[in-house]
């Protein structure tokens, strides 16, 4: 078997399953030589079987619960104006204290002094290295 015959049996695999009886006729076809001449393949086709197994196994969660608990989540986020207005709040006070300081800085006066002389005197609380 050559290593295109194998890509090609690996990619049916995985588009089409392990239950080769549900593949296409073609599938089917090129399918059954690569698992007799190949170990490869039939090992691949086992671990496809086991997962499978394996998923066909577990259960699935009871969706009218899920979907009624995502639908009241959802609704009480919606439903509640003081959170709303909480959220925006913030935002709108973190915006307007950015134009403050925009407004603020854009007010130092352009004297010969240098930027980092400016912020030095902005961080400095004793007043020491005062540029205005």
């Amino acid at each position: 078997m050559t290593p295109d015959e194998l890509e090609d049996f690996l990619g049916n695999l995985d588009r089409f399953g392990g239950r080769i009886e549900d593949w296409p006729e073609e599938a089917r076809r090129n399918g059954e030589a690569p698992l007799a001449s190949s170990a490869q393949a039939r090992a691949q086709l086992a671990a496809m079987r086991r997962a499978e197994a394996a998923l066909a196994a577990t259960r699935p969660a009871d969706g009218t619960t899920g979907d009624v608990m995502a639908f009241h989540a959802m609704r009480a986020i919606q439903d509640n104006p003081r959170r709303f207005v909480a959220r925006r709040l913030s935002w709108v006070l973190a915006g307007s204290i950015a134009l403050i300081a925009g407004l603020y800085v854009g007010r130092i006066p352009q004297a010969s002094v240098n930027p980092t002389d400016i912020v030095t005197a902005a961080l400095d609380p004793s007043g020491a290295h005062d540029v205005w």
